[in-house]
């Protein structure tokens, strides 16, 4: 949840400015990896799953971000998309999880 809400603040901070998806994406990603880990309190095991889940999630935020560059008008239409983009990314990792599982198992 607390990622959803950082990737929200994140684009409506970016209202007013150009993005660049890739790097803020990344950034973002790596951002939230280090969230999630200090609040499970545990080091992350990376592996063909850790890289999976974090790149199907940078790919979402990239395009997110590419999305509210590229269709973002003002910013009441950033504050329309940053919630949407908040809930989408909040739904995807809460059922993401399950489906890598799936795919590499």
């Amino acid at each position: 949840m607390l990622e959803a809400f950082v990737l929200a603040f994140w684009l409506i901070w970016s209202a007013n400015r150009d993005i660049y998806p890739l790097t803020e994406s990344l950034w973002f990603t790596i951002l939230a990896a280090i969230i999630r880990q200090l609040i499970a309190f545990a080091m992350p095991e990376i592996d063909g799953y850790w890289a999976a889940l974090n790149g199907i999630l940078w790919v979402y935020v990239a395009a997110v971000f590419m999305m509210v560059n590229r269709f973002s008008n003002g910013f009441m239409t950033t504050l329309v998309m940053a919630p949407i983009a908040g809930i989408g990314y909040f739904q995807l990792l809460q059922y993401l999880p399950d489906w890598v599982n799936g795919w590499l198992s």
